[in-house]
């Protein structure tokens, strides 16, 4: 049975800035490539950048791994999204995320008018978490899910969960009778990494990995520091993408105390991240929500016990010695489970992080994530007829 799908999403590789949806369909694409046809829409260029991707062709079809992909220039969206439904033959739209004009709400407009008969999968990619839908323009948006509702735009779309948490996002924000299918996000983690074991009585090596973006709150973090009595050494990776927020974490940085020292060291590139895990001791996300969390899923394949939110589908990770998800308003509880991490003697430390590994490398990516995100294509037809 081969399946065609159109998938549009603002980034795709050779990009990596826009972090965990990149990973996201890149995963799948070639997790399930050989069963199923994937057609990619995407920018041109990666998040924040001027000029696009060198050796691309703009606004053609070319083949990316298993996938084709259309890299389109940021001019004349409408045009070139117009054309390429009308011509689109094959059995679903996917679409990842709710509130992109550009990848999500023109492409619906326009496959309501021009093939009203195409089924189509909405992934909000963690859009819908009550984080995401604090932060600014949620005004906007709440104007843009009032009209939505009030004009049937979503009625018949299949929602695409990462996980059981964001199924209950999306019932919560679209209503309770919507259909939702759960694929969890696949996740490849690393199979040959070196850990850097701890050492005795040093600085803790805490890092954080991801977006410079109030979702992400990397000033939430900082202000955890202050709060932390052991002497830390905490190394910032991820793309300065709001320059307001950027500051704004500068100035904070600015009074930490002396035996906490933070350096920022920019973008990682994809292939690198999974062997720079490796070298710290704790991974720190105190994000506002995800989706999934790739990150988190690739912190712990390094063997990192992971300090993270309850805003995440990673849970009960203290019970599961993996780490711990805190609750964002209580800003002390991540400060004691860093002083925790300080005080373990390193021949322990270095033992639960051996552990840690061999616990991802059983439980994540898994042939359960795949066979859910087969199914999800697989059963359209069934979807559709509901």
């Amino acid at each position: 049975m081969n399946i065609e799908i159109i998938v549009f999403g603002a980034f795709y590789l050779p990009g990596y800035k826009g972090g965990g949806p990149i990973r996201t369909i890149a995963n799948m694409v070639e997790a399930l490539g050989n069963e199923i046809q994937f057609s990619l829409v995407t920018l041109d260029r990666d998040l924040g950048d001027t000029a696009p991707y060198p050796h691309i062709t703009p606004n053609a079809w070319q083949q990316v791994g298993k996938a084709q992909v259309f890299y389109a220039s940021p001019a004349n969206g409408f045009g070139k999204t117009l054309k390429i439904i009308r011509e689109f033959q094959g059995d679903a739209l996917h679409l990842n995320s709710f509130f992109s004009f550009r990848f999500s709400i023109l492409p619906l407009l326009i496959a309501r008018l021009v093939k009203p008969q195409l089924p189509v999968i909405v992934g909000p990619r963690g859009e819908f978490s009550e984080g995401a839908l604090t932060l600014k323009s949620v005004k906007k948006k709440q104007i843009y899910l009032a009209l939505a509702k009030a004009f049937g735009l979503y009625k018949h779309v299949i929602w695409h969960a990462s996980t059981a948490h964001e199924a209950l996002d999306i019932r919560r924000v679209m209503g309770k009778n919507v259909i939702v299918r759960t694929a969890i996000d696949i996740a490849a983690p690393e199979a040959n990494i070196t850990l850097k074991p701890r050492k005795e009585g040093a600085a803790l090596q805490v890092i954080f990995i991801s977006r410079i973006s109030p979702m992400k709150n990397l000033l939430g973090a900082i202000e955890v520091f202050k709060q932390v009595q052991c002497p830390i050494d905490f190394h910032v990776y991820g793309p300065a993408e709001d320059s307001n927020y950027w500051n704004a974490c500068q100035s904070a940085a600015a009074s930490l105390p002396p035996h906490v020292s933070l350096q920022y060291h920019g973008p990682l590139q994809p292939d690198a991240v999974a062997h720079k895990l490796a070298e710290y001791d704790l991974f720190f996300l105190p994000t506002l929500g995800e989706n999934f969390g790739h990150v988190i899923a690739e912190a712990l394949s390094a063997g990192l016990p992971v300090l993270i939110s309850d805003q995440t589908p990673w849970r009960d990770l203290e019970v599961k010695r993996l780490g711990w998800d805190i609750p964002l308003e209580n800003p002390g509880a991540f400060a004691r489970c860093i002083e925790t991490c300080h005080a373990k003697p390193a021949a322990e430390y270095n033992q639960w992080r051996q552990k840690i590994r061999a616990w991802a490398l059983q439980n994540i990516g898994n042939q359960e994530a795949i066979e859910q995100n087969r199914q999800l294509f697989m059963n359209l037809k069934a979807s559709h007829e509901h």
